[in-house]
């Protein structure tokens, strides 16, 4: 809606009003003073129909402690005091006891309908709906902030002076995204009562929401100067230095806001994030927790919660903050993107494929979700050991089908081309797979992600050795401990420890104190330990004979240390002892690509080609010896035969 037409067609001035944005501030101000507002002693545009103005000015600051109270005492004296009746409307709209203040302007403004302040009571009570607990109404929010500026204007037209109806007609405009507008309005409300707080703190929001902070800071406070009890302002001032890094400073603004505001939950949420910042984790937990209590239905704090709980690699907490935040506001997508990411990792697949499927038709995450569902259909063959199965999964072909509309529209794109690989592998799409990897080593330049992507395609098709040695070369291209950190992060998520690990000390080496890497070493050096002991479980399974356990403890293992032959070996003996042949060859191949120089090399080369259904040494030289012993049995009989036929010959001779 452009307000500006509403507004000025609703103005009866006289001569021809201008349509010009720089004009429309000057335009409503002569407005106003045509209609026959009057001044005080210092020279102030002041409103002039208030019947309880010091009332009214409380509600506008949020002492509503102290006016309410007031307006019972008024309406218990005279239960039928229209001015005492909408300010109480308004009172409640503003405390978002919505229901209630409906009933009243239902009740009352038939009866008044040229009252004022009843449709200023209506416009809150749309501007409110769309921050309530009601969800259907939040989704209507541009329809009701529309309906708040329409009742605005019709308080504006019975009363030129009301600065309070140009405000709140500013909330509801700038809430549309017009923030021109209602700069102007919001300019107008100070020049009808220049010391109207709300409205020179809205002035700062605008400045603020073009990141103008200093500008900002003089709005914020100037609104304190009107009104020095003002926790909105004080939150606002907290965001400003927020935003220029004085985070003590935005504390204490923030603290002081709280204290007189204890309800708010954006302050308690950005409490929690200032306390992050200093590294404060527990504050920032207990912070995030308030501001839910305060208001379940605010997604913000459900959205940092994740991020904490994330960063403790808490992926089920995450997730279901996540979920939460989802629920709250269905068009969250990047929180689907989040779920997905976070399921794959902790090997939750169908949940994955739901969300990556979620969002896959959505332009802004088509690639990432693209390749995320490669991914999980790549990890989940890589716990199966078998993929066999999934040659006629039609969701696989889809994401095949998505992947190569993604290359279309990005063909230089290495890590489209590594999902295509993973998706072309897992079909058995061999002659796909290998001209998919030869397009990665051909394409892959001299720096560290296409060195990355280069050994996780080598990984994909089973190229353990190929792998290791691109992903020890790749350490070669990490020239800052910013660069060490991040491949470290890729190749510990790769389960290739013993790589990160070179990372991480060469990042110390430039950076001897840095945490992050310490605690990367102290990390893997855990895995290490928890993946021996796994590895010690499912030795003792298979002596037990309990081989699908040795391959789940196995996995286990290989979770926390991949680097390692034994477990390997171990595996891929389990799926031989059960008969699965594609998987005992996968593991042993891999164990002998861990350990060139196996002390049992030629006998697992044997068991290889004998699933592969390759004739093995010993076959051959049991086949040959077989010929021979035909052969010898066949020159035995031939010399039989010619003794007898010889004996027969001198028979017939004598």
């Amino acid at each position: 809606m452009k307000i500006k037409k509403i507004l000025l067609a609703s103005f009866i001035i006289a001569g021809v009003i201008s349509l010009n944005p720089q004009s429309f501030a000057a335009n409503l101000q002569a407005g106003v003073q045509k209609a026959g507002s009057t001044k005080s002693g210092t020279g102030k545009l002041i409103a002039t129909n208030k019947k309880y103005p010091e009332i009214s000015r409380k509600i506008e600051y949020g002492l509503y402690s102290e006016a309410d109270p007031q307006l019972a005492a008024l309406l218990s004296k005279n239960p039928n005091d229209i001015d005492a009746i909408a300010l109480n409307a308004i009172s409640k709209a503003k405390q978002f006891m919505l229901a209630p203040s409906q009933v009243e302007v239902d009740k009352w403004i038939k009866k008044y309908p040229n009252m004022p302040e009843l449709h200023y009571a209506q416009a809150w009570i749309y501007i409110n709906r769309q921050t309530s607990s009601d969800v259907d109404y939040i989704k209507n929010s541009r329809g009701l902030f529309n309906s708040a500026i329409k009742e605005c204007v019709k308080a504006v037209e019975l009363n030129k002076n009301y600065f309070e109806a140009y405000n709140a007609m500013g909330v509801a405009t700038m809430k549309l995204g017009n923030k021109n507008d209602a700069k102007d309005l919001f300019a107008m409300a100070t020049k009808i009562n220049p010391d109207f707080a709300p409205a020179w703190d809205n002035l700062g929001l605008v400045e603020l929401s073009n990141n103008n902070l200093d500008e900002a800071k003089t709005y914020f406070e100037k609104a304190l100067r009107c009104n020095s009890h003002n926790p909105t302002s004080m939150y606002h001032m907290a965001q400003v230095e927020t935003r220029k890094g004085n985070i003590s400073t935005a504390l204490t603004w923030l603290n002081h806001s709280l204290h007189i505001h204890p309800n708010s939950a954006p302050g308690w949420n950005l409490q929690g994030e200032l306390y992050l910042k200093q590294g404060n984790e527990p504050a920032a937990l207990n912070s995030f927790r308030k501001a839910i209590l305060v208001k379940p239905e605010y997604p913000r704090p459900y959205v940092n919660l994740a991020n904490v709980y994330e960063s403790r690699a808490d992926s089920e907490f995450a997730i279901e903050q996540l979920k939460t935040a989802i629920a709250i506001n269905p068009n969250y997508q990047l929180g689907k993107l989040r779920i997905a990411d976070l399921s794959l990792q902790i090997r939750k697949y169908e949940q994955a494929l739901d969300f990556y499927g979620r969002v896959l038709d959505d332009p802004n995450f088509t690639r990432e979700a693209t390749v995320g569902l490669a991914n999980t259909y790549y990890e989940m063959s890589k716990d199966r050991a078998d993929s066999s199965n999934m040659t006629t999964n039609k969701e696989l072909y889809l994401a095949y089908e998505y992947i190569n509309k993604a290359i279309e529209k990005l063909p230089d794109d290495l890590e489209l081309h590594l999902a295509k690989l993973k998706l072309a592998a897992l079909t058995h799409q061999e002659p796909l797979a290998k001209d998919s990897l030869n397009y990665i080593v051909q394409s892959a330049g001299n720096n560290l992600m296409d060195a990355v992507i280069k050994g996780e395609a080598y990984m994909a098709l089973g190229r353990e050795k190929d792998a290791v040695y691109t992903f020890e070369n790749a350490v070669n291209f990490a020239d800052n401990v910013e660069d060490e950190l991040l491949l470290a992060e890729v190749l510990v998520h790769q389960k290739q420890f013993r790589t990160a690990r070179t990372a991480l000390k060469k990042a110390l080496m430039t950076d001897p104190n840095n945490m992050i890497a310490k605690n990367g070493i102290a990390y893997i050096d855990l895995c290490e330990i928890k993946s021996i002991e796994f590895f010690d479980v499912a030795q003792h399974q298979f002596k037990e004979g309990n081989y699908a356990s040795t391959i789940e403890y196995c996995n286990r293992a290989i979770d926390f240390y991949h680097n390692s032959p034994e477990i390997a070996k171990l595996k891929a003996m389990a799926y031989e002892k059960e008969g699965n042949a594609q998987g005992a060859v996968k593991y042993y191949a891999q164990y002998l690509s861990m350990n060139p120089n196996a002390a049992d090399r030629n006998d697992i080369t044997n068991r290889i080609n004998r699933m592969r259904g390759i004739p093995t040494a010993v076959q051959d030289a049991n086949a040959a010896a077989q010929q021979n012993l035909n052969n010898a049995n066949a020159v035995d009989n031939s010399s039989s035969n010619n003794s007898k036929k010889d004996k027969k010959k001198k028979k017939n001779r004598n």
